[in-house]
């Protein structure tokens, strides 16, 4: 029996449905004050997992989707799978769940007390922008077009849009998994 060979792109698409799922299932439900408490000083309740998530998709996506739109009006053709490079499978991995913390740039860092309902909206729609991106992307060599970071200070940091999808999703994982946690720590609201 021959099994249909995987496609990065279509996992990936499923991989931000599951996120999207885990916040619907597990985040939605709470009330106003067990989504903006806070675990301890310099943490981060629910609601600033999220808004960072939103801040940092989104200039994700800025530096993206011209790379993309640039690469499909250059020819640039290709399939999955895709490689990271050194660099950005590094960095991929890095933005995964269980991964040693990381302080956020100051551009990264996400605004606390914002309403439950203005949070959701606004990650539902940086997640649609983002699912949107993953479904122009089939037919462009995703390992062979750049984009620089978008994080203050780091520009430098020029990773191929294959690694910074990836590590997009992983960073989503890692902070959606955060809140998640957030849900479960002692003196949580009932």
């Amino acid at each position: 029996m021959t099994y249909p060979e995987r496609n990065q792109l279509n996992d990936w698409i499923d991989e931000l449905g599951r996120i999207d799922q885990d916040v619907q299932l597990q985040l939605e439900p709470l009330s106003e004050a067990q989504f903006v408490w806070r675990p301890g000083e310099g943490r981060w309740s629910v609601g600033e997992c999220l808004e960072h998530l939103v801040v940092t998709t989104g200039l994700m996506l800025g530096k993206v989707r011209p790379a993309l739109e640039r690469a499909r009006a250059e020819g640039v053709k290709g399939n999955p799978p895709f490689k990271y490079g050194w660099l950005g499978g590094w960095f991929v991995r890095a933005m995964e769940p269980g991964q040693r913390g990381m302080t956020a740039p100051k551009n990264f860092a996400p605004p606390s007390g914002t309403p439950k309902p203005a949070v959701l909206g606004r990650f539902a729609a940086v997640q649609e922008d983002f699912r949107e991106t993953l479904e122009s992307a089939p037919g462009v060599a995703l390992d062979k077009v750049k984009a620089a970071s978008s994080a203050k200070g780091a520009g430098w940091l020029r990773l191929n849009l294959a690694a910074w999808l990836a590590a997009t999703l992983a960073h989503e994982r890692r902070h959606v998994a955060q809140a998640i946690q957030v849900t479960r720590t002692s003196g949580f609201p009932a």
